[in-house]
């Protein structure tokens, strides 16, 4: 087997293997975060305001004031992103000439195997030894966002409990949302000019997979005084532990493929602290701070050669990236009569995005300083009629991207984003029991946005001066900038985010 197979092989062990042998420590909770308190009036404010199961995790301190109540639901969430790329300019196509793998830069050195054909993205390739074939297997067209990945409405199971363990002193708390199909998927892809050897796509960088996965949360309150209280909790999510050990036998037929893998569970937990602090009836201050959460899978593949060879390498990927947040709400009673009342709930959220993370583990500064990601300061207000036994709630957010202009090679596609949460429930009683029955619709407006590229900030994939390997002549074509990164030379994005839920509650005092 010649060194390029062998590192054709290992190339497709490794796209393989990151489904087959990984370690996973922690999971995130981001679909918390987007779909918001379920089953509770906290609706965008649930750092002062809602004390309910949903406080688990959103502030566990509020838990001391939450009825003692088993929480069951159903939720949908639906996300419509659109992505519109502007035309690409012929002359920045990469030529059928770099097919040959015989292409020096001007520095007299190979110019990277992972440029490809532009033609090739677009209309894919025959096998063949003729110019613009391949050779075995073919390459497979993928023309410029054939494959993204929005446009889809997924369901939820929400569930919760809240039961009291110390008269008006300690409660307990568990909260969760499980997806009903699909759960806890992982896409990964490449924010550059990489990404045109997979997808040769862009995709919404904070969606996605990042709302397929199982979200839980268990907490405790502590009620110190009569006016203060404090709570702390764990975000819970599944840790897998797999090895993988692979022959290959032809690296053109993965059906002869030898593979024996070794995997385990476990629990991660990432912790949450909050405090709630009334310093008299109808008036209540609350904050919160999350720790960071991610979904880490470290890729380890051990391959075999029919030569004898051994190779093998580790990969890691970051999923559900969640930085450190900092919450701080009010909460107040502006009008309270015998049988109807009016309050008011405003909140803000510090997130630390400067530190994200890419699903490649990559911080987005790599790519540029002026590219990294900006710390945030998410805003919500609103507002929480009740009449007797039935109580609403209509709350305006405000969220800020933290992702800069990309004008370079980068494409984290994000946008600012305006949302509104509406619902309402009722206490009941029925056959003795008292139940509390609710509806909540949630959406969010992700404001266009366009990104324009400097074409001297993108990589050049057939450099200036590239010559023939063989016959030193200079490679026609290679002037100027030739790219196939899917964002050039511009794009834009906007859509929508929305859901509802139903939800109830049965109070168990």
């Amino acid at each position: 087997m010649t060194t390029a197979h062998r590192h054709l092989c290992l190339a497709a062990m490794l796209s393989f293997g990151a489904g087959a042998s990984l370690t996973t420590r922690a999971e995130a909770s981001p679909l918390f975060e987007t779909m918001g308190p379920v089953g509770s009036d906290g609706a965008m404010s649930p750092s002062a305001a809602g004390a309910s199961a949903a406080s688990t995790y959103f502030n566990p301190a509020l838990l001391i004031d939450a009825e003692d109540s088993a929480l069951f639901g159903f939720a949908v969430l639906s996300e419509q992103i659109a992505l519109t790329l502007d035309g690409r300019k012929g002359g920045a196509d990469v030529p059928l000439a770099v097919a040959g793998r015989d292409v020096l830069g001007g520095d007299g050195q190979p110019i990277s195997n992972a440029t490809v054909p532009t033609q090739w993205l677009d209309q894919g390739c025959d096998e063949g030894t003729r110019k613009g074939q391949c050779s075995a297997p073919a390459f497979g067209a993928r023309p410029r966002q054939s494959r993204g990945s929005s446009g889809n409405t997924r369901a939820y199971l929400a569930l919760g409990l809240v039961r009291e363990l110390i008269h008006d002193r300690l409660k307990l708390g568990l909260y969760g949302l499980v997806p009903v199909s699909r759960l806890t998927t992982a896409s990964t892809f490449y924010n550059d000019e990489r990404e045109a050897l997979f997808s040769n796509s862009l995709h919404p960088e904070l969606y996605g997979d990042r709302l397929t996965a199982i979200s839980l949360s268990a907490a405790a309150a502590f009620k110190l005084l009569d006016t203060f209280s404090v709570g702390v909790g764990v975000s819970l999510g599944l840790t897998n532990a797999a090895s993988s050990a692979t022959y290959i036998r032809d690296s053109s037929n993965y059906d002869s493929l030898l593979i024996n893998n070794q995997v385990g569970v476990t629990v991660a937990a990432s912790p949450q602290i909050g405090v709630s602090y009334k310093p008299f009836s109808g008036l209540r201050f609350g904050g919160a701070l999350h720790a960071p959460e991610a979904f880490v899978i470290d890729t380890t593949i051990g391959a075999t050669l029919p030569s004898g060879a051994q190779s093998g390498a580790t990969k890691s990927e970051v999923h559900d990236f969640m930085p450190w947040r900092a919450s701080f709400g009010v909460e107040a009673d502006v009008v309270k009569q015998a049988h109807w009342g009016l309050g008011l709930a405003a909140s803000a959220k510090y997130g630390f995005w400067s530190a994200y993370l890419d699903r490649h583990g990559a911080s987005p500064s790599t790519y540029g300083t002026d590219l990294a990601w900006k710390d945030t300061i998410t805003w919500a207000a609103g507002v929480r009629p009740k009449y007797g036994p039935a109580r609403g709630w209509i709350d305006m957010q405000y969220a800020p991207s933290p992702v800069p202009e990309q004008s370079a090679r980068s494409n984290y596609v994000d946008n600012d984003r305006v949302g509104m949460a509406v619902g309402t429930d009722v206490t009941v009683e029925v056959g003795g029991a008292r139940l509390r029955p609710g509806l909540s619709l949630v959406g969010y407006r992700l404001i266009r946005r366009h990104n324009t590229k400097i074409d001297a900030r993108m990589v050049d994939e057939l450099p200036d001066g590239a010559i023939y390997a063989g016959s030193r002549e200079p490679v026609p074509g290679a002037a100027g900038l030739q790219t196939n990164n899917p964002g050039w030379p511009g794009f834009a994005s906007e859509g929508w985010v929305y859901g509802g839920t139903f939800t109830l509650d049965v109070l168990l005092k």
